[in-house]
């Protein structure tokens, strides 16, 4: 492990690399903000319905839900550095092609291509993020991480409108300009990092098995919570709500955005705290804490039935996520000893596995039965959930690598 930078500062014990990383992560999420909008009005101008739309939308969390156990693999065999940059530029070699598409079909397959890139990226750059730094201030790197992430998502979008009223194909470039930056910040500024994977072999040291890291009740709670946001927070939020809000509640469609808003913001804000005491309280007090807040904030949104319970339910989800994200990677570096690999591509791949499919389960429910249904279904899924992280044995003030002391 590199040793992490020292001071007194809000920095203190984060490694020059996830500093770097933090940088990408938010270059990396302003493009690809500002490419989300465009999507589904560059679909529309190829001539196709809203199923094959709703088929490019979907390419991006398929792939990656495909290419995560392959990604893992490789970063174990290439090392993080070599992955990471390769992500980066697959990125953007996909994005810019997509903003050249002369089909429906061509924009699937490059976007596709570009799922492959993120997925690779992303599980580099976190195990890149977890074996350079120190157990003790790994939530507090998460935290920072994840911020600069949602701060481009956030900033994203807003400047995404405005450049598909010029071009609807420019967003896809832009986006690729910004993950090729990325890369090359990348590709500069970690450079350090080329031979760190034989280094490692050179030492002995083996990265851990996903069977063995199953034994820990800390990984596998990590893997229920990552599951249950993905497929209620990255799913249900974004596609069935949304309907929710226009269909019971009988409100314009202004407040969808308004909603989401709230609770990206809530998120954002209060992530690098969330990493912190993630370091200071432990994983499992942090993690209960945010399963908690995720499903209270179902629970205010079903049984409020009103726009301002919609809205402070939204924020509740915006301050647990930031909880059970940080929390969560942590108790999945804990579990990979801070090697990252097969480990961290399979709690990555909990997530979008139920990004996926909570959009399709829950949004059957709700448009065959009743939303009132759907999202007790998914409050059931977060207490149970929930009830993982009670398995997790008492934490110390500080995360360590195994169960007696998460």
């Amino acid at each position: 492990m590199n040793p992490v930078t020292t001071g007194s500062g809000w920095l203190s014990g984060i490694s020059l690399e996830v500093r770097c990383l933090c940088v990408i992560s938010f270059i990396s999420a302003v493009g690809f903000g500002i490419q989300s909008p465009a999507i589904p009005v560059f679909g529309q101008s190829l001539g196709v319905g809203s199923a094959m739309v709703g088929l490019i939308i979907a390419a991006f969390p398929l792939a990656r839900l495909l290419m995560a156990w392959p990604g893992g693999v490789l970063s174990n065999r290439w090392g993080e550095y070599r992955l990471l940059v390769s992500g980066l530029f697959i990125m953007a070699a996909a994005s810019v092609a997509a903003g050249f598409s002369r089909s429906a079909e061509d924009l699937l397959i490059y976007r596709g291509l570009c799922g492959v890139g993120s997925v690779l990226y992303s599980i580099s750059a976190m195990s890149l993020l977890l074996r350079t730094t120190d157990p003790g201030h790994r939530g507090k790197a998460t935290g920072l991480f994840m911020g600069a992430y949602y701060i481009g998502t956030v900033s994203g979008p807003a400047i995404g409108s405005i450049f598909v009223d010029l071009s609807v194909r420019l967003p896809f470039i832009i986006y690729g300009a910004g993950a090729g930056l990325a890369g090359l910040v990348a590709l500069i500024l970690l450079r350090n990092q080329r031979h760190a994977q034989r280094k490692d072999k050179a030492s002995g040291a083996v990265p851990t098995r996903v069977r063995d890291a199953l034994k820990l009740a800390s990984y596998r709670s990590a893997l229920a919570s990552n599951f249950s946001v993905g497929f209620a927070v990255y799913g249900v939020r974004v596609s069935v709500l949304p309907l929710f809000l226009l269909t019971v509640l009988n409100q314009p469609a202004k407040w969808i955005g308004i909603g989401l808003t709230v609770g990206a913001l809530a998120q954002t804000l209060v992530l690098p705290k969330a990493g912190q005491l993630a370091d200071k309280w432990g994983v499992k007090k942090t993690l209960l804490l945010g399963m908690f807040s995720v499903l209270l904030s179902f629970l205010i949104i079903q049984l409020g039935h009103s726009l301002t319970a919609y809205l402070i339910g939204l924020a509740f989800m915006g301050l647990g996520t930031a909880f059970c994200t940080t929390s969560a990677a942590v108790a999945a570096g804990n579990a990979a000893n801070g090697h990252g690999g097969t480990v961290i591509s399979t709690y990555q791949m909990s997530a979008d596995l139920g990004m996926v499919t909570g959009p399709i389960l829950i949004g059957y429910l709700a448009e065959h039965y009743s939303y009132d249904l759907a999202l007790a279904c998914t409050a059931a899924l977060l207490a149970t959930a929930l009830i993982t992280a009670f398995a997790i044995p008492k934490t110390t003030s500080k995360a360590t690598s195994n169960d007696a002391k998460a």
